[in-house]
């Protein structure tokens, strides 16, 4: 069984774009595949539901909950008068690693993100004892925050596999982006795992665009943690 959890430092990193990027390169791969989003709010379900499906309709997907708030899923939760029940997100994830080869878990905000009572985004990922593969995004979040963001991960013991950068120039007139990747080695331990471009408008983005860019630009095989035969045929 391949899984993964897909999460980042803050929303609109580019979970989605990464987590279907890899699910369509695993299902290409004839792995049987699906994306498991636990907490979806309500401005993004549709969006992430349609791109998730352009790039390979044969990838499922599964959500347990949808919040109308884009606050953090416990507070919106609580505005809505609902319970967010871990136990069924523990039991949705065990029911879909049964029937598919590959699964992946995106979550939602951040990694630190309140999603229940005394339970914030990473508590899930020890609940379901995945392997953690973190989104950065220099655009997005400036390496200081990153380099603490890796600090707090590593002092929560999960089994962290490293970190994927998105939107990812390195001809970027910004020193910060440009540097990025050499300021995350110098000054953590962390591994990278790959990186995908600034695509822009991904309505417009082709699947085996993003399919090929995965499989040259990514180690799957380090996130997914073993050999990929049909990677070695």
């Amino acid at each position: 069984m391949l899984s993964v959890f897909i999460s980042g430092f803050e929303s609109q990193t580019g979970k989605t774009i990464v987590t279907a990027g890899l699910a369509a390169t695993m299902q290409s791969l004839s792995y049987s595949t699906n994306v498991y989003k636990p907490i979806c709010m309500n401005s993004e379900s549709v969006s992430w539901l349609e791109f998730i499906k352009k790039v390979d309709s044969n990838i499922s997907t599964e959500v347990s909950y949808v919040l109308k708030s884009n606050l953090s899923p416990f507070v919106g939760a609580y505005e809505e008068g609902l319970n967010i029940d871990v136990n069924t997100i523990f039991s949705t994830y065990q029911a879909c690693a049964q029937i598919k080869d590959c699964n992946l878990i995106e979550g939602t905000n951040c990694i630190s993100t309140p999603v229940a009572r005394n339970m914030t985004e990473i508590e899930i990922v020890k609940m379901l004892k995945l392997p953690l593969v973190m989104v950065v995004n220099p655009k997005k979040t400036s390496i200081d925050k990153v380099i603490s963001g890796l600090r707090y991960i590593q002092s929560e013991r999960v089994e962290f596999l490293g970190v994927i950068i998105n939107c990812f120039d390195e001809n970027s007139e910004n020193l910060e982006e440009k540097y990025f990747a050499e300021i995350l080695k110098e000054f953590t331990d962390v591994k990278i795992l790959g990186y995908l471009p600034d695509y822009g408008d991904i309505s417009t983005l082709a699947p085996e665009t993003l399919i090929a860019d995965v499989l040259n630009n990514i180690d799957i095989e380090k996130v997914f943690g073993l050999k990929i035969a049909k990677l070695n045929a």
